[in-house]
């Protein structure tokens, strides 16, 4: 049995070292316009309401609105989350500590998005139900309500398989919260991602379900090195080459699953981050096969080589395409190489600094009740400028012209 006191300056020193990572992270990403996929409308939404995910908005109200910090507290405490959880377990710390590092762990908490504290709500369940009694119940249905922040972060609902009674809270309040479920059972094909979730199949589920599967088992089997997905593969063999109680076995697996389902609903249009609550809830599997602190270290090491090559490249490519964003000289880490390009379409545009500064402009010499046109651009990226003139002057109209691209999630 670990004493107490051991596991709050465990789970403290995780959390730290894993704060310290995502801010320096941020850092070398700079400041600007905000930075992540739908950031500047959930930022105004906190004034302005209407967002699709209330309880991501809530979260930003409490916090202060600045989405990047919420996801940078949220992401630090999911890695000393999954510390915890893997201990109870008797998996050891391994999982936590490489959460610290791992790319698609640390991408999310640097980013103004959903994802990291939709993640933080799942694992925060998983560790309740460790605690026994009304807690497994309780557990399982708060992991269920991380759908009203993102739905991004259901694969790791399968944490709670560990403990089988939980699902009964979890399904109880997915039943209750299935809107946001709706691109999965009710999709509508001409809506985006936020319309449908079946991309590789033309907006509806398939007919030929094992060419399917095969198609995003493939895809996961031939994601960029960088994003280090294998982790995936790694986690499960270890509790299938190790002993290990059956209930673990079956989360393992399952996450794998849902690993293989997520590559087969996106297709093309998948992006690396969409994998990132299914690497990151495996990892503490990994402490069958990695319990010396040694092996531990090294791990986490192992991690921030590509991560920092993700961010270099990436805050790299902010600084060519948003000149007005304050991005640190930092040096580039150049292997491996990245295509930063499509990930900083979903995460901002061209001049969004600007954009922001024009709206501060606009919003202090506009008429009173005046209209405002702008260009719509892909994904909505026109936010940049009418999402803050909205929460500025709420008096002001806005109006858009031309045909949007398909809208992303």
């Amino acid at each position: 049995m670990v004493a107490p006191h051991s596991s709050i300056v465990g789970f403290l020193r995780v959390v730290i070292a894993a704060l310290c990572v995502r801010m320096l992270g941020a850092w070398v990403l700079g400041e600007g316009a905000v930075f992540g996929p739908d950031g500047t409308g959930a930022e105004a939404a906190v004034v302005l309401g209407g967002h699709p995910y209330p309880l991501h908005i809530l979260l930003l109200e409490i916090s202060g609105g600045d989405a990047r910090a919420l996801s940078m507290g949220s992401s630090s405490l999911t890695c000393g989350l999954l510390w915890l959880w893997g201990r109870r377990m008797g998996l050891g710390g391994a999982g936590g500590w490489l959460a610290v590092t791992l790319p698609l762990s640390v991408f999310p908490g640097v980013l103004a998005a959903g994802d990291a504290p939709a993640l933080a709500v799942v694992v925060l369940g998983a560790v309740l139900t460790t605690l026994g009694g009304p807690w497994v119940i309780v557990g399982g249905a708060l992991a269920a309500v991380s759908v009203s922040i993102k739905p991004i972060a259901l694969a790791g609902l399968l944490l709670l398989v560990a403990r089988p009674a939980s699902m009964v809270g979890a399904g109880a309040v997915l039943l209750l919260l299935r809107s946001f479920l709706r691109p999965l059972w009710a999709p509508m094909p001409s809506g985006g991602l936020l319309g449908t979730w079946w991309v590789a199949s033309e907006g509806a589920p398939p007919t030929l379900w094992l060419s399917w599967l095969n198609a995003g088992a493939w895809r996961i089997i031939e994601a960029p090195a960088w994003g280090m997905v294998w982790v995936v593969w790694v986690g499960a063999l270890a509790m299938l080459l190790t002993r290990q109680e059956a209930r673990l076995r079956a989360s393992a697996l399952m996450i794998v699953g849902a690993t293989v389902v997520v590559g087969a609903l996106f297709g093309s249009r998948m992006e690396l981050r969409y994998l990132g609550p299914a690497q990151v809830c495996m990892l503490p599997f990994l402490g069958a096969w990695i319990q010396s602190h040694r092996l531990i270290r090294l791990g986490a090491l192992v991690g921030l080589w590509p991560t920092f090559a993700l961010l270099t490249q990436l805050a790299a490519e902010r600084s060519d395409r948003d000149p007005m964003a304050q991005v640190p000289p930092v040096p580039l880490i150049a292997a491996p190489a990245i295509d930063v390009g499509p990930i900083f379409n979903t995460c901002s545009v061209d001049d969004a600094t600007r954009w922001r500064h024009l709206a501060i402009q606009l919003a202090e010499v506009a008429p009173l009740g005046s209209t405002i046109i702008a260009d719509q651009l892909p994904d909505g990226r026109e936010g940049e400028l009418l999402w803050p003139l909205r929460v500025l002057r709420p008096d002001l109209k806005v109006d858009t012209r031309g045909q949007r691209p398909a809208q992303a999630q």
